[in-house]
Order: structure tokens, then C-alpha cells, then sequence
């Protein structure tokens, strides 16, 4: 083993050293951030440190937003651009060495620095120079591919009930990626991300070599980072070394119906909510009041609507149906078998208490209501007895369901040919009955539920816990107090969820981003994040005695978001059509292509036969209501051939249609955000014609 002869440190850029003031020792002992205005950043900073490389102190980022005036680093270009002469190079080299050196600035305590993204034309430089830790500080040179360099990304949180801030290191194994606390900072995790460094070239004022050592600070990951669990327990560097050398044996499998229970909310439950705030809506529109000196609705047209609402929200629960019944078939092995031979669960299950909520939920209040108003007397399709009847039955229609290419309206359902092309029973999940009411199955499964209690909040693994994802009551606006509260569906969920087998879910497919960034928000309180840097060398020589060497801590920072609103702007210019006549609009080529399937294609000219007025209508109360008809859908065809489409659009007109919509949306959505005071500002441009003269 070659141990080293002394330590290594790591300093701030060696052309700093002679601005530092005595009080700045924190600083000249940490690497800086080096910020840049530029796209052509990289010339920029070669070519300070080619000419005057203790200029690079105005470099250093500072807090700052797009309110405030560029700084003075941003008024200057450092890159040569006109080729000079090497006596006259050198001669304005020693006039720029031998000028006073800025000292670098202050962090200040007030206003914490944030670091914007590429998008926002802003680039972040992390720079500092490794030495040998012996006076003088002579600069240390890496000794072969054993020793390297990097940095490393830390995030500060504090830990429970301490106020002080912990650094956690950004821990990447496979596709898996943590935050690891430390349980120093000066330590390095395990699988920690190492960050790379570059070698900077330059001549100090005496003419000798010098080597910075610099890196890119990666600011665009922003959401990656905010987006990865915390652990709060510390893993040594030495046990995570030994455990690379022997592995130890995997960790088992954690037992838990997190994912199956989230699935089942996602592709289930959280629809099934969508469709009972929709018939809430639709309740409410049903019974609010008229304006003076109308009569009420009559009631034909009412029982049309009413109609029109159930058939719609039979289609869509035929698709529910069918998904929670693929759901039971993957992951609840007991009312699968149940469901297949029509025999019970064994009693005291928590299958069989599923078996009994599915069994007594019944949908017969809406028998009526899926009756024809023309012709009440007779059943489309006969009401299946139970949900579980329902479930049974559905899944014999899969490839109808998944084939189907039209929309089950209406007049489907009372066309007798038509109807034979769905399922052969209704069950609609929820529905409006026939004096204006809602029900639906949901009332049986509510009064035959246990509560949630808010354990669907929490993912564990304990069988007597529900697993999934809960979220805040909706609570329809002027919804009269009788009608149900969507949220309260949890209920159901839960009662299957508990049914689920406790077990590893190695086979089952991952929680979405959506659902993984919640809990780490509920588990970091909302943190918006709060960073440092520290560089790193490594010498792979070296033992247990001689750990990698980290550097100081970089200033505290905080990386800006997308559309931080502090953000500096980029600017960017769309050039449209300044012809705007159709003489001069039909001089653009129509190049985009809009490849369309004969489903599609139909749905475009449906829509394409739809005005402003009809869209109006179509939201007013009686009597100006008016219903959309759009018919049962269907393709386009072609004396009876089914065709796509394939269109040819031109861009620049496409272009001026966006704008136009865009203002006419934001000016219609004022109301709400009170936002048109802030939208758009515009500069006259003299002699800019759209004809030359």
C-alpha cells in the first residue's frame, strides 16, 4: 500500500487567495460557484483565466433576480475576438495581473442564493484547487488513475427535533435513488453520486502552471433531486466498502398491498369519484332554480337528460367494471375463485366480507331511469342483481368492450340491432333516478363499509393496515347536503384492500412519479430544498486510514424551479406572418403532416361541425339548454370503406391561430386569476408592414 507523504486539502481558487480579507478564511478554505450569463460560458471562463484569472472573483454567484440590472461581469467579453500579436497579448496579460484584485463577495445572511437553470440562461461553475496540506500550500498534482477527483451534491434538512441541518448525501444504486443521511459531513456515503471534475489549465502572475479543478453544477436535476425518499439512518463509508467486498445477503422482500392498492384507486376508484362529481353536477343543474317568470323544466325534456346522463355513465361503468374485475383476477386469488364458481368465500374473511359488500350493492332505484322516457314500460337491457352478478358477467364482453369503436348513446340503446354490440345488462355505478335524485350502488357499499380512518394515508406492512393514496374531500360546490361526498368511495377501497394477500410486491407494477413524490413531500414537510457542495478526492491507494478527502462546504444555495418566478428571462422571439391577407398566407407551404386513424378522423369532423354557440348552449340552463348531439361516433368512411386521414397544415398559420386563442382564454379565465394586467406588454414597431409599400 503507498500511503501518501502528507494530507491533500482543498482550497478556493488559487486566484482568489490574494483578494481574500483576513475574515474570509471560511471562505478561502471552500470551493466557489462561478456563475455565468452566457451560453458560450465555457469560453468565457477559459478565457478569464487565460488573461486575468483573479477576475474570476467576479464571476462568483451572487443572489439575484430578473428585476435586477446585469452585473458588472455580464457587461464585459473576456474571449478575444480580434487576433493580437503575442508581444501585445502579453503586454495587456501583465497589465491585468498586475491590477488590484477584487476580493471575492461576502455570502450574504439575508438573501439566500439560488441557482437558475439552463432554460433561464444561467450556468453554475463549481471551481476550487487541490493542495498539499503543509505551509505555503504548494498545489498537489493527481498521481496517476488511482487518484481522482470529483464533487458531490448534498442536501440540508434538519433532522427530527434538532433545528440544526443534517447533510444527506444523493445515493444512486440501479434505477433506486435516496437521500442518505450523514453522519458527518465530511464523510462520504456508500453508492454516493460522485459528480465529475475537469482540469482548468492557467498561468499564475509569476508565469508557473496552475490547475483549477472545476465542475458543472447540475441544476436542471432539480426535480429529480426533490423527488427521491429521505433515510434518516446513517451508513458508515467502511461498512459500505466491506459490504462491496462481501456482500451481504439480500435484504427480503418487504410484505405490504401498497402498489396493488394504489393501482386498484388509480384505474378504479378515482374514476368512479369522477363520475358520481359528475352527476352531482348534473343533479344540480337539474333542480336550481330558473330565472323569474319561467316555467320549470318540463318534465319530458328532463327525463331525456336524465336519460341521456345514465346511458353515458353506463358505458363508462361497464369499463370500470370490467377493470375491477381484471384487477381481482391479478391480485385477490379468493374472490377470484368466488366469482368463477359462485360459491362464497370462507366466512370471517376479509374476502368474504368483500364478497358481501359486492353482493348486496345494488343499482334497482335506477331501474326506471334506464328505461326509454318514450317508452317507459319497456327494459333495454335487464338490471343486473347485484354488482357481483355484474362483475361475474363483465368479463365474458372484454374484446367487445376493447373493440369498441363507437359510443353507446341513446339512441344505441334503443336502436334493438345496435344494442346487441354491449354487454347484455346494465349496471350503471352511479346515475340520476327519474325525480332528479342521485343513487347508485355506492349507497349499499356506504352503509355496509367500515370507515377508513385515514390508514389509506399511510403505506405499511401490517395486514390490518389499508395501503394506497388518500386524498382531501371534494365537496361539490352548492351541492345540497343530502347528496353523497365522492371521497367517501375510500371506503370500498379500503374493504377490498384489506382482502389483499400481505406479501411481497416484487411483481407488481411501480407506484406512479405522482403518488412517490407525495410521500416524500408529506415525509420532508414540503422542503424546497437547501444545498451545498463539497469536492472529493479519492485515492483508491489508500485505506481505511486514509478516507477520501472533502472539502470545506459551498455557500448554502437553493436550486430555482422551471418557473421560479425570481428567474431571470431568456429571450426568445417568434417571428409570425407578417402578411396576414390570404394573398399572402397561401405563399406558406403547408409542411406538417397530421396522421390520423379512421377513428380519429371521425371524431375531428364531429367536432369540426360544432360552433361557438352550440358549446354555449350546451352549458345553459333550461330553457336555453341545448344537448350536443355528436350521434354514437364511429370512423370515417368512404363509400363503406373506413379510411384515416393524413393532413398537410400549414405551421405559420397555426402559429397565429395559438396566439389569437391563447389571448381569447386568458381574457375569458381574468375573471378568476385577474392575471391580464401582467399578461402581455407591447412596444410599437413604426414602418413593420405587412405589404411593402
Amino acid at each position: 500500500m503507498n500511503a501518501l507523504a502528507h494530507k491533500v486539502a482543498w482550497q478556493a481558487p488559487r486566484p482568489l487567495w490574494r483578494g481574500m480579507q483576513p475574515q474570509q478564511q471560511p471562505q478561502a478554505r471552500a470551493p466557489q460557484l462561478l456563475r455565468f450569463a452566457s451560453d458560450d460560458f465555457m469560453d468565457q471562463l477559459l478565457a478569464t483565466l487565460a488573461e486575468a484569472p483573479a477576475r474570476i472573483s467576479d464571476r462568483i454567484a451572487r443572489f439575484e433576480t430578473w428585476r435586477d440590472p446585469p452585473q458588472p461581469a455580464d457587461l464585459t467579453d473576456p474571449i478575444v475576438r480580434v487576433p493580437l500579436p503575442a508581444p501585445m497579448q502579453a503586454a495587456k496579460r501583465g497589465r491585468l495581473l498586475r491590477a488590484p484584485v477584487t476580493p471575492p463577495p461576502t455570502p450574504n445572511a439575508q438573501r439566500r442564493l439560488k441557482l437558475y437553470q439552463p432554460a433561464q440562461q444561467r450556468y453554475y461553475v463549481v471551481a476550487g484547487t487541490l493542495a498539499c496540506a503543509i505551509p505555503g500550500l504548494p498545489e498537489r498534482s493527481l498521481a496517476g488513475g488511482h487518484e481522482t477527483v470529483h464533487f458531490v451534491l448534498r442536501r440540508l434538512m434538519p433532522a427530527p427535533g434538532d433545528g440544526e441541518k443534517a447533510e444527506y448525501a444523493f445515493v444512486k444504486q440501479g434505477d433506486e435513488a435516496r437521500w442518505q443521511k450523514l453522519a458527518a459531513g465530511t464523510d462520504l456515503a456508500p453508492g454516493e453520486e460522485l459528480l465529475p471534475l475537469f482540469p482548468l489549465q492557467h498561468r499564475d502572475e509569476e508565469g508557473r502552471p496552475r490547475t483549477l479543478w472545476g465542475g458543472l453544477v447540475p441544476v436542471a436535476r432539480r426535480e429529480e433531486y426533490l423527488a427521491q425518499q429521505v433515510v434518516t439512518t446513517p451508513v458508515p463509508l467502511a461498512q459500505g466498502q466491506a459490504d462491496a467486498l462481501r456482500p451481504p445477503p439480500a435484504p427480503a422482500p418487504v410484505n405490504s398491498t401498497y402498489a396493488r392498492t394504489a393501482r386498484l384507486r388509480l384505474e378504479v376508484s378515482e374514476p368512479w369519484k369522477a363520475m358520481m362529481r359528475t352527476a352531482i353536477r348534473g343533479t344540480i343543474d337539474l333542480n336550481e332554480s330558473v330565472p323569474d317568470g319561467l316555467p320549470d323544466q318540463p318534465a319530458a325534456a328532463a327525463a331525456a337528460r336524465i336519460f341521456a346522463f345514465n346511458i353515458q355513465f353506463q358505458m363508462q361503468s361497464w369499463l370500470l367494471l370490467l377493470d375491477l374485475r381484471l384487477w381481482i383476477e391479478d391480485h385477490l386469488p379468493a374472490l377470484k375463485t368466488a366469482l368463477a364458481t359462485g360459491t362464497p368465500p370462507a366466512a370471517g374473511t376479509p374476502a368474504r366480507k368483500a364478497w358481501d359488500v359486492l353482493d348486496s350493492a345494488t343499482a334497482a332505484n335506477l331501474v326506471t331511469a334506464m328505461r326509454d322516457p318514450d317508452h317507459p314500460d319497456d327494459d333495454l337491457k335487464p338490471m343486473a342483481a347485484s354488482m357481483r352478478a355484474a362483475l361475474t358477467d363483465i368479463l365474458g364482453f372484454k374484446d367487445l368492450l376493447d373493440n369498441a369503436a363507437t359510443h353507446y348513446t341513446p339512441s344505441v340503446a334503443k336502436d334493438a340491432t345496435k344494442r346487441q354490440n354491449w354487454p347484455d345488462f346494465h349496471f350503471p355505478l352511479v346515475g340520476l333516478t327519474v325525480a332528479g335524485g342521485l343513487e347508485g350502488p355506492w349507497a349499499t357499499i356506504l352503509t355496509q363499509t367500515d370507515p377508513v380512518n385515514g390508514t389509506l394515508d399511510t403505506p405499511g406492512t401490517s395486514g390490518d393496515e389499508v395501503q394506497g393514496i388518500a386524498t382531501p374531500r371534494d365537496v361539490t360546490p352548492n351541492a345540497p347536503p343530502a347528496l353523497p361526498n365522492p371521497e367517501d368511495l375510500d371506503r370500498f377501497t379500503a374493504t377490498l384492500a384489506r382482502a389483499l394477500p400481505v406479501q411481497p410486491e416484487t411483481d407488481v407494477q411501480p407506484i406512479p412519479h405522482a403518488m412517490r413524490l407525495r410521500d416524500v413531500m408529506l415525509k420532508t414537510a414540503g422542503d424546497g430544498g437547501l444545498f451545498v457542495i463539497r469536492m472529493v478526492h479519492v485515492n483508491a491507494d489508500c485505506g481505511p486510514l486514509h478516507p477520501p478527502t472533502l472539502s470545506e462546504p459551498s455557500e448554502r444555495f437553493e436550486l430555482a424551479s422551471f418557473f421560479d418566478p425570481e428567474a431571470p428571462v431568456r429571450p426568445i422571439t417568434i417571428t409570425l406572418p407578417t402578411d396576414t391577407s390570404p394573398a399572402g398566407l397561401r405563399k406558406h407551404g403547408r409542411g406538417a403532416a397530421f396522421v390520423m386513424s379512421d377513428m380519429l378522423c371521425g371524431q375531428v369532423q364531429r367536432a369540426k361541425g360544432l360552433g361557438f354557440i352550440d358549446l354555449v348552449l350546451q352549458v345553459l340552463p333550461w330553457p336555453f339548454h341545448k344537448d350536443i348531439e355528436i350521434g354514437d361516433g364511429g370512423g370515417c368512411k368512404n363509400n363503406g370503406l373506413e379510411i384515416g386521414m393524413i393532413c398537410s397544415l400549414s405551421i405559420p398559420i397555426i402559429t397565429l391561430c395559438a396566439l389569437i386563442l391563447l389571448i381569447i382564454i386568458v381574457t375569458l379565465l381574468d375573471f378568476i386569476f385577474r392575471w391580464l394586467p401582467w399578461f402581455i406588454c407591447c412596444f410599437p414597431v413604426p414602418k413593420l408592414k405587412g405589404k411593402p409599400a
